[in-house]
């Protein structure tokens, strides 16, 4: 047990708050912004916990497996918070943070792993094969969100004159469940090709053999135990965000592209990075990407045919800004990925990018 605790990353000490959030959370110390402000920390520091879970899980798996899987359970936080913001009738946050994860694993985690890993390595590779199929489907998922979110504007500006609003928002409900349809099941086909069909075009060309420091059952106790704790901590987070909302002048689009998004995606996050340091960039390729797919792909679906059952279903309607800044982060990652090589300039551009943006987000009303 002593070695198990030795090998968290220190970041994950965060996770003791979790008495805390109760505490706070059961009295109503600490106000709306306190209470944001505390699972912030400690679902950060849980959700590092699901990442070296996954990562030593990983090493009895194979990186390809093991990107898939760290991709997943990292996705668990996102999942979670969207479920409880859907419940509460947070759609626009809920959307915002599905365009917050896109970018934040497109720009944000794979720009850190590139400058972090660029900083040691010179140049760092990954499959071309991967960038490209990768890209590929980012692409078909701007192309999909694009009709749900632009029938309502077709009808403000009387462009179709068979449209309604009553027409509208039937229509606009309708081609966001299609396109949820579509896109999981693109992502059905894309885990045939990457797990099954062309995976020996997925894997690295050299690989490393890497001990792992947990046993199966170890890693697989603990990622159980964080994820029932994510599972409460991210129930209280929404109660937060809603009151913090309520109580401050703070821009919902920033709160859901940026804060939800980042505190969601911490835990493979953390695991890209780190893994990029020791030049295994493939991996942390597969980590970011993957990720970012399974959100566009099936997180987003998900909870669209989610709402369904929950009586108030929830469309695909995003706003202009996340609709041109999601087209314009896979122009910019497609460009610099598509050679299957990095550094640690790329990495940097990557993230004035995502800074940009989050300024932009930041100043939204």
């Amino acid at each position: 047990m002593s070695n198990l605790l030795k090998s968290l990353p220190r970041i994950s000490v965060l996770a003791l708050g979790l008495p805390i959030v109760v505490y706070m959370h059961l009295t109503g110390a600490g106000g709306h912004l306190g209470l944001f402000l505390t699972c912030c920390l400690t679902i950060l520091g849980t959700v590092t916990i699901i990442g070296k879970s996954t990562e030593e899980f990983s090493l009895y798996t194979g990186p390809v497996w093991g990107g898939l899987l760290n991709a997943t359970f990292g996705n668990v936080t996102e999942l979670i918070i969207a479920l409880f913001a859907l419940k509460a009738g947070l759609f626009d946050i809920v959307r915002s943070s599905i365009t917050g994860s896109i970018l934040g694993n497109l720009l944000l985690i794979l720009g850190l792993s590139m400058l972090y890993g660029g900083l040691k390595h010179q140049t760092q590779t990954f499959t071309k094969t991967g960038a490209n199929v990768n890209i590929g489907m980012l692409v078909l998922t701007i192309v999909t969100l694009v009709v749900p979110s632009f029938i309502p504007i077709i009808n403000k500006l009387g462009l179709d004159k068979q449209l309604t609003d009553e027409v509208a928002q039937s229509l606009t409900q309708h081609a966001s469940l299609a396109a949820a349809v579509i896109l999981l099941s693109i992502y059905c086909l894309s885990l045939v090709f990457s797990l099954r069909t062309h995976r020996f075009l997925l894997m690295p060309q050299t690989e490393e053999k890497e001990e792992p420091e947990w046993s199966k059952v170890q890693a697989i106790v603990a990622l159980f135990i964080a994820t029932v704790s994510v599972a409460f901590l991210s129930d209280v987070f929404v109660e937060a965000i809603d009151g913090l909302l309520a109580s401050y002048n703070i821009s919902k689009l920033f709160v859901g592209v940026v804060v939800v998004a980042v505190v969601g995606n911490a835990a493979e996050g953390s695991v890209a990075i780190w893994v990029a340091r020791e030049n295994k960039m493939d991996l942390s390729f597969q980590i970011a990407m993957g990720s970012c797919l399974q959100v566009a792909l099936m997180v987003a679906p998900a909870l669209v045919i989610a709402s369904y059952f929950m009586g108030t279903p929830m469309t695909l309607e995003f706003s202009m800004f996340e609709l041109l800044f999601l087209a314009a982060g896979v122009a910019i990652a497609g460009t610099a990925l598509i050679d299957g090589e990095s550094n640690w300039l790329e990495g940097a551009m990557f993230l004035a990018v995502y800074l940009f943006f989050s300024l932009v987000f930041w100043f939204h009303p």
